[in-house]
């Protein structure tokens, strides 16, 4: 009997070279690994005054962040980074979005809703075929 493949079923979400995929929680939690391996965790919420930054634009400068919307008491994001990564100045491996709706940011793309959910963060990477090599492409 051929073994079935099992299709993992997510929603994609992107600004600009970011992505982020909304995945169940099997998929969550291969991505984000055992906590105890040396990742940081962060919670925010709207009492922190802070805001998650996803990831910087090389180029510009230009955050792609995220702000609770309409500052409700019930928002709330977890971000997880991964080993030898730092909050805030590195891009996480995968946050989670709590109870309500936030929004992501950045100075040259439109604004993105966020709804609750469990998200893993990629870089879009680019193919230059002339060097023969990929790269990440820059914001």
């Amino acid at each position: 009997m051929a073994e079935e493949k099992k299709l993992i079923k997510y929603k994609k979400y992107q600004q600009g070279d970011v992505v982020m995929f909304q995945v169940d929680d099997k998929a969550f939690k291969d991505a984000v690994g055992n906590p105890a391996e040396n990742k940081e965790t962060v919670h925010y919420n709207t009492q922190s005054h802070n805001n998650p930054i996803l990831a910087f634009g090389e180029a510009t400068g230009h955050l792609h962040q995220i702000h609770m919307k309409n500052m409700l008491d019930q928002a709330e994001v977890t971000v997880h980074m991964g080993r030898y990564r730092t909050a805030g100045e590195d891009t996480p491996v995968a946050f989670e979005v709590c109870e309500e709706t936030v929004t992501l940011t950045h100075e040259e793309h439109n604004p993105i809703d966020v709804p609750p959910g469990k998200y893993i963060v990629r870089i879009v990477r680019e193919f230059d075929h002339i060097a023969g090599r990929s790269r990440y492409v820059a914001d």
